[in-house]
């Protein structure tokens, strides 16, 4: 059983029901309550940690790939717009308002899904159930040995009742994309690299070959500073990862080697837990999965 093939499958579903329903939903409520730019950064913040206090460090371990300073700033700018609150010592926490806000943003967009039906109850249900199994198993797995994207998620999930949304694909699909992001992040972290380093050598594996300003362009939306892009690659280049030559940067041999073996070892943290199923239930997730998106994509089709 190809269990890439049904994770894909089950991404796919998850991606639809994002970009179609839960995201723009939650646009839809950002503009009508005015929220300032950058807002995901102190809404996820408060998703993360709910009303308990949090600091920039515990922050960059959640959100591993910007620079804690541009995200110091930010959640800073959330207390001067009373989203956040800080004790003077350097931790934040969510206002009333705040929390009230991350919340409403989550509760639009499962508001959204709830009412869907790609495909029979029953055929959810069993879907929610064979996903439950395997992220309970997830969690309770000794590798990788910090569970902390799935654990903040499942946190959450159970605060705002998202369990109950498409009879469970929903939080479970959710817990498990939390889990691959420990996994990767436990095996990328092992090399030393900042995150923001690991992104360009990522950038730089999918493309052939980039310019400097074309390789900062692409991985500077968490507000990385040219200065900091710079560093990235003069690192990389030192570690033999990528090499620069008239201008362009391109990743080496032995950068697409690392991070073809981080990309293995992060497949096989992942699917370690799925072995709580056995064949004939791998072949029933499979089939429901395939089902749950064509059944997915019909209903974005007859609403074009």
């Amino acid at each position: 059983m190809n269990l890439q093939s049904i994770w894909s499958t089950l991404e796919e579903s998850s991606e639809i029901l994002g970009d179609n329903y839960a995201y723009p939903a939650a646009d839809k409520a950002a503009e009508e309550l005015s929220l300032p730019p950058n807002f995901y950064n102190w809404v996820t913040a408060i998703w993360a940690f709910d009303a308990n206090p949090f600091s920039i460090a515990q922050f960059m371990r959640y959100f591993p790939y910007g620079l804690a300073q541009v995200n110091d700033e930010r959640l800073s700018s959330a207390v001067q717009q009373g989203y956040l609150a800080t004790d003077g010592q350097g931790k934040y926490r969510a206002t009333e308002s705040g929390r009230t806000t991350a919340l409403r943003l989550i509760n639009v967009g499962n508001e959204a899904m709830a009412p869907l039906t790609p495909m029979p109850k029953e055929s959810l249900r069993t879907i929610g159930d064979l996903l439950a199994r395997i992220s309970g198993a997830a969690f309770h797995s000794p590798e990788p040995p910090a569970h902390v994207l799935i654990k903040a998620k499942r946190d959450l999930y159970e605060r705002t009742g998202v369990f109950a949304t498409l009879e469970g694909f929903i939080a479970h699909c959710f817990l498990l994309e939390g889990h691959r992001d420990d996994c990767y992040f436990a095996t990328w972290s092992a090399h030393g690299v900042e995150g923001h380093a690991w992104e360009v050598l990522d950038k730089l594996s999918q493309n052939d070959a980039l310019t400097f300003n074309e390789l900062h362009e692409k991985s500077s939306r968490r507000g990385v500073t040219e200065d900091v892009h710079a560093g990235d690659v003069r690192e990389l280049i030192g570690r033999g990862w990528a090499e620069e030559g008239s201008g362009v940067v391109q990743i080496t041999a032995a950068g697409k080697q690392v991070r073809a073996e981080v990309e293995a070892e992060t497949e096989r943290l992942f699917f370690a837990p799925w072995s709580c199923l056995n064949e004939s239930e791998l072949e029933e997730l499979a089939s429901l999965a395939v089902r749950l998106r064509d059944g997915l994509q019909a209903m974005k089709g007859e609403e074009l």
